[in-house]
């Protein structure tokens, strides 16, 4: 049996992905890994407000939405306690199942942990599964984890 010591848990500020933070947190407590808080940003290049008229375009500065992501990962991470090892990571361009998929490669990770929003049928299929995709090219086990209904 391998030894789980790298935990890639990509996290979208959702419920299911705060499940799978959690999920990760009690394993890598118990197993002495650390874990590897993932965000990645698909900023568009450009924005076009409604107010500004037709065809006028405004740049959407990406390290103004890299740091307040950041900012929002420090305060989670600060917010968790000790006891468990958390790196925080921005990753930016490509799919977001592509990003954590080459993060968990260069991190040489033995478990992706994500949330999945459990969608079916219509909404499945405009919307795809990110969590899906990772599953079916990971380089390691991944692990789903879905939050409990409210």
């Amino acid at each position: 049996m391998s030894e789980y010591r790298t935990f890639v848990v990509p996290y979208d500020f959702s419920d299911h992905a705060r499940a799978a933070l959690d999920t990760a947190l009690d394993l890598a407590g118990r197993l002495g890994a650390e874990i590897h808080l993932v965000h990645v940003i698909q900023a568009p290049l450009y924005a076009y407000p409604p107010f500004e008229g037709a065809g006028a375009a405004a740049i959407v500065n990406v390290n103004e939405i890299r740091e307040g992501v950041l900012k929002s990962l420090r305060e989670i991470v600060e917010g968790l306690g000790g006891g468990v090892e958390v790196k925080i990571q921005v990753a930016e361009g490509g799919t977001v199942d592509g990003k954590i998929r080459e993060i968990a490669t260069e991190l040489g990770a033995d478990l992706i942990l994500m949330g999945t929003h459990g969608r079916t049928g219509i909404a499945h299929a405009f919307l795809g599964s990110v969590t899906e995709r990772t599953l079916r090219r990971s380089p390691c086990p991944v692990l789903t984890v879905q939050a409990e209904e409210k």
